[in-house]
């Protein structure tokens, strides 16, 4: 039989026959691609979802019941990463992830967290690098608290736009509550930019509810979202509302109201009943004077001593330089029975020199105000009462534990055990400079001054509010609503600044706080007859007074006592400036100044200066208009 040879060129013909029969065949049986989703040639050089399977149990109330199974294949890559949204009033309880591994259920390492404040997001896999298929089950409750699609409406979207990879093998069933207007659902895919393609559901009834089922499994979409609208029957549908946060709230209310009980029911002695006298009492100098009264030592309570010493002739003072007037020593040192503390002052004051200028201790004698307020302070210890001391700041504490406590067990309990929580507890820092300047109010309010008392009041006002604020801000609300939070704040602060009334002072600080008052009381009270009765006695009464009227706040008011009144010049002043009635108030000007100026010296510190010595990718993205969706990321 005679061989036929074939030519070069007619296996070239045979070779692109076949090839155009293979395709043709293959167009025909493929199904082409929708509008609303994306043909893409699987490649296995990055990771990808190979299933995608979502089921929603919804409520009347819009709470949800969702079970995700997220089928990952992993390329070269450890975990992935689910971002839940949560910008619609949505909440997340009960978060639970397992792997499953020939459809059971397993442990698996996951961790649940917030980096922005519009997703919870859900770790997923441990550190080990993966390079096949791993099927994780997200389970969680997704509660809507707001409809904005309307009050007999429902948008879902359980697949967002937020996974940055191939998706395949999609399906959905969704159960319904009663009220579902029949037939009303619609389903489509919608891009980022807005193209929308309707997908086909089935609708069947399973228990007397209806079931709206939706799968995939031919097309492999990438950056679109998957929604579903829903209406319902005439007030079939409510909003979520969980009243757990208030407890907490009402738990703050009832330590606040505990605190106001203690005041009136175990810590309402100390009421103070003075006796107005017209003498400093014991003898008190008056930088002790001034500790008493205010709870601590201020820079004009150090100065007084100055004008205290001179009116008991230890020293003179002349005033012709207002601005660094000269301080003469009259004795060598104080007597042997003044406080060790005035000795120490007046000794390191004049270091050996018998006439010094205030402008001569600047930026050195800090030092021995430093070492004379430790030790008064140490002497006036027990000013109050232990127990009253100790509780106040425990429920101060209490007060402000609450807005850490709140937060962090809503989230253990409602949402997560693997989702801890404790930033919140920062807000205990402002919280306890609330308590100070609640406690400087309490202390200042027996001094006359009246800017002080008011600068407390504002701090105190402007730091709760600046802490709720921060507050309301920072602390995710799918963990604590608004008005909760607002509520929490404002209860723990009034705690944190209320606690201070329930502390007691000491019987003995009642006693000589009632005789400190009661000569406030006399400098105020006095009229005039009886003050040139007293000046008729003692030329020189005016000068007593004045160190004590400067601890005590009413030195303006003790001034203007006497300007009916012909006052001699004091005996310790070198200035011939008080002589006259008018001269009075020009020594009264020049004692001004230099007192401030003084103040300032004494006081004056040197300034110090010195020198201080991978990312997860994006977040959950376009959900598709609806609730749910968001996304996800690989690590």
């Amino acid at each position: 039989m005679k061989k036929i040879k074939f030519k070069p060129y007619l296996y070239a013909l045979i070779i692109l026959l076949l090839s155009t029969v293979c395709l043709a065949v293959a167009f025909c049986t493929t199904k082409p691609a929708s509008a609303g989703t994306t043909r893409i040639t699987r490649l296995y050089s990055h990771p990808y979802l190979s299933g995608y399977a979502v089921e929603m149990d919804i409520k009347s109330d819009r709470s949800i019941a969702v079970t995700e199974d997220i089928t990952v294949y992993h390329y070269n890559n450890t975990g992935v990463i689910r971002d839940i949204p949560l910008n619609a009033g949505e909440l997340i309880k009960n978060v639970r992830v397992s792997e499953l591994k020939g459809g059971v259920p397993s442990p698996v390492f996951y961790d649940v967290f917030v980096e922005d404040s519009s997703f919870l997001s859900i770790d997923i896999g441990d550190s080990s690098y993966k390079n096949d298929e791993h099927t994780y089950r997200i389970k969680y409750d997704y509660c809507l608290t707001k409809a904005q699609e309307g009050a007999n409406a429902l948008a879902l979207t359980p697949i967002g736009t937020g996974w940055n990879c191939e998706i395949t093998n999609i399906s959905v069933k969704i159960k319904l509550p009663e009220g579902y207007v029949a037939n009303s659902v619609n389903c489509f895919y919608q891009s980022i930019s807005g193209n929308v393609e309707t997908a086909e559901t089935a609708t069947e009834t399973v228990d007397s509810r209806t079931v709206i089922s939706f799968e995939d499994y031919e097309n492999v979409i990438l950056n679109y979202a998957l929604r579903f609208d829903l209406e319902f029957e005439e007030g079939a549908l409510t909003t979520y509302f969980d009243f757990t946060p208030y407890w907490f709230v009402i738990a703050a209310a009832v330590i606040l109201l505990f605190v106001i009980a203690l005041k009136f029911l175990a810590f309402n002695k100390g009421t103070l009943t003075p006796v107005i006298n017209f003498e400093a009492p014991n003898k008190m100098n008056p930088l002790l004077m001034g500790k008493l009264l205010d709870g601590k030592i201020d820079s004009e309570d150090i100065t007084s001593m100055i004008f205290y010493w001179a009116d008991k002739g230890y020293l003179k003072i002349n005033l012709d330089d207002q601005r660094d007037p000269a301080i003469i020593r009259i004795v060598k040192a104080l007597p042997q029975d003044a406080p060790d503390y005035e000795q120490l002052m007046f000794a390191e004051m004049f270091d050996g020199q018998d006439a010094i200028k205030p402008s001569m201790l600047k930026y050195k004698f800090y030092r021995t105000v430093d070492r004379v307020t430790k030790t008064v302070n140490d002497r006036t210890k027990e000013l109050y009462e232990k127990k009253s001391v100790i509780l106040s700041y425990a429920l101060a504490l209490l007060g402000g534990l609450m807005l850490g406590l709140a937060p962090l067990v809503l989230a253990l309990s409602q949402i997560s055990l693997h989702y801890l929580i404790i930033a919140p507890f920062i807000a205990i820092v402002p919280l306890f400079f609330v308590n100070v300047f609640s406690m400087g109010l309490v202390n200042n309010k027996y001094k006359s001054r009246k800017g002080v008392k008011i600068a407390f009041i504002c701090a105190a006002i402007g730091i709760s509010a600046l802490t709720t604020l921060f507050y309301t801000l920072f602390v995710p609300s799918f963990i604590l609503g608004i008005i909760p939070k607002i509520l929490l704040c404002l209860i723990a602060c009034a705690t944190a600044g209320t606690a201070v009334i329930i502390i007691t002072r000491t019987k003995e600080y009642t006693e000589q706080l009632n005789e400190i008052v009661g000569f406030k009381n006399f400098i105020e009270l006095v009229e005039k007859d009886k003050l040139e009765k007293l000046l008729e006695d003692d030329p020189q009464f005016y000068y007593h007074v004045l160190p004590y009227a400067q601890v005590l706040g009413v030195s303006d008011k003790w001034e203007d006592k006497f300007k009916d009144i012909t006052v001699q010049p004091p005996q310790w002043a070198t200035s011939s400036t008080a002589n006259t009635l008018f001269n009075f108030y020009i020594f009264n000007s020049i004692m001004r100044a230099s007192m401030s100026n003084m103040t300032s010296n004494f006081v004056s510190r040197p300034s110090s200066s010195g020198v201080s010595g991978g990312g997860h990718g994006s977040f959950g993205g376009f959900s598709g208009g609806g609730h749910g969706g968001g996304g996800g990321r690989f690590r």
